[in-house]
């Protein structure tokens, strides 16, 4: 995401908080809406987008028998599309990182990878982080949680050696943290379920983000929490498992891309993702 995009949903979300196009398949899958296996431990959802017109997709990842993993570019690997990451990394699952600053790389949030932390210091107007390769044997293998938790650094991060920080859109246990607004954009964005699952959510549908919101909280998928990872024509989506394909690609946002008519990937410096069963 460009940095005029980033800095404008910031600012959308601290002014808040203090014609759409599906994703095609190659491989389609049942039109019915629902929960369908592709693999043990891996779940497609298909769901009618915010306003009924088009259609999302999440899927269910359970991380202890599926670790996420978190893939940067760097001075020895250059920017890649999720499906070129995908195909590099052997990964059957790619979704946006979050947002990057204007130098093109440089993730907005906190992001610590490994022994790599890259801002180094919390944003206070990011909210949520997800974490995920826990270093502690007791630590889950995968959580999202509010960053205004006592103790966080402490207690948290020093259990994992993954963490992402991006802007908050739904708080623990269920709560929309967006008040209405006229910007609306295609949207992925990252979720946990009352499980501990991790729900990549995909939706090229443009809609505000409370209403996105909402119509997550709706759904039958438990939703507990979830963060936004990005908007508009950066936002991207690919999954390539049990035999089902899906190349989700982002389009329209208020202000900067009012079209829906884009459907390229765009080279992303961070993305997460699963490792291809």
């Amino acid at each position: 995401m460009s940095h005029f995009t980033a800095v404008s949903i910031a600012l959308a979300l601290l002014s808040q908080e203090a014609a759409s196009v599906k994703a095609q398949p190659e491989s389609p899958p049942s039109a019915n809406p629902g929960w369908r296996k592709l693999v043990p431990g891996i779940d497609l959802g298909l769901f009618p987008a915010p306003g009924g017109q088009g259609q999302m997709q999440i899927v269910r990842v359970d991380a202890r028998s599926h670790p996420l993993q978190l893939h940067s570019s760097s001075a020895t690997q250059p920017m890649l599309t999720v499906e070129e990451w995908a195909a590099k990394q052997k990964l059957c699952l790619v979704i946006n990182a979050g947002m990057y600053d204007k130098d093109g790389s440089t993730h907005c949030g906190y992001l610590k990878s490994h022994e790599v932390i890259l801002p180094a210091a919390f944003r206070s107007d990011y909210s949520s982080i997800c974490v995920f390769s826990p270093i502690a044997k007791e630590a889950a293998p995968f959580r999202l949680l509010d960053t205004d938790y006592a103790g966080i650094e402490k207690n948290i991060l020093s259990q994992y050696a993954v963490a992402v920080q991006n802007l908050r859109l739904i708080k623990h246990p269920g709560e929309n943290r967006w008040k209405q607004q006229p910007k609306m954009w295609s949207e992925a964005a990252l979720g946990e379920d009352k499980d501990g699952n991790a729900l990549f959510i995909f939706c090229r549908t443009p809609s505000t983000m409370h209403d996105f919101n909402e119509h997550l909280l709706k759904l039958p998928i438990n939703l507990v929490s979830a963060q936004h990872l990005d908007g508009g024509p950066p936002a991207s989506f690919y999954l390539n498992c049990g035999g089902v394909v899906i190349r989700g690609t982002g389009s329209y946002e208020s202000g900067f891309n009012e079209s829906t008519s884009s459907q390229k990937f765009w080279l992303l410096p961070h993305v997460i993702g699963v490792q291809a069963p």
